[in-house]
């Protein structure tokens, strides 16, 4: 993308909002979801800031700069679709349909990581920030769980993951400077399925269906892929007024 491009792109996180805002009976300034941050971004207004845990869902490459938090924040790599990832797109090269490519988080070895996401959710340092490169997927994928495991109710964890479809527009815009892209932008939303570039309720419901099918639910999930129950106490203490 172009310098004069690039200057028209936001100069803050257009995907940010505090998981509190999820449902009622949540902590506010625990947990924080966002689109990937950029060198230069204004700090943000209406949430707690800095973040001092950073969990970056993304893949080795996708990003063309050093995380602009590590000066500020622990900045942890959670690589939930394991390498995977079209280098700078954030989707996979095969492009799987959306609820597929959901499925595979939930599979190890992305589940491990999303058991590790949990857990520092619920013990590091907060605010915790949790972002990917749109805040939609990988990241929609771990905030549903987390969501899940404190017993939000669906609707409620599916309208906030629909949250994010108004700013795919300004999502992609700052994605085509923030990645590392390997492929001009315009070629790559060519080959997008639409689900891709929006928010629809139904893919995340996939997530939801895996878990509630599990037995005892999203915390059998959980506890089958490695996670313990003195991490969801903490979780709770942490995230629930």
């Amino acid at each position: 993308m172009t310098d004069s491009v690039s200057d028209h792109v936001s100069d803050h996180l257009v995907n940010l909002r505090d998981v509190a805002t999820a449902a009622p009976g949540l902590r506010p300034g625990a947990l924080l979801r966002s689109d990937a941050p950029r060198s230069g971004d204004r700090d943000p207004h209406g949430v707690a800031w800095p973040p001092r845990t950073v969990l970056d869902l993304r893949d080795p490459g996708e990003s063309g700069e050093a995380h602009p938090l590590a000066t500020t924040a622990k900045v942890v790599p959670l690589p939930v679709l394991d390498g995977t990832a079209m280098e700078g797109a954030g989707v996979p090269a095969a492009i799987p349909g959306l609820g597929e490519l959901y499925l595979q988080m939930l599979d190890e070895p992305g589940a491990g990581h999303l058991v590790e996401a949990v857990r520092l959710i619920a013990t590091d340092a907060a605010p915790v920030l949790v972002h990917c490169t749109a805040g939609k997927d990988r990241t929609g994928v771990t905030v549903a769980l987390v969501l899940a495991l404190l017993g939000v109710d669906r609707a409620a964890i599916v309208a906030d993951y629909e949250r994010t479809g108004p700013h795919m527009a300004q999502v992609l815009a700052r994605a085509a400077v923030t990645a590392n892209l390997a492929v001009p932008d315009a070629h790559l939303l060519a080959r997008l399925p639409p689900e891709l570039v929006t928010a629809p309720g139904w893919a995340i419901e996939t997530v939801l269906d895996r878990l509630e099918a599990h037995d005892d639910g999203a915390r059998g999930w959980f506890l089958a892929h490695g996670g313990d129950a003195g991490t969801l106490d903490a979780l709770r203490a942490r995230l629930t007024a």
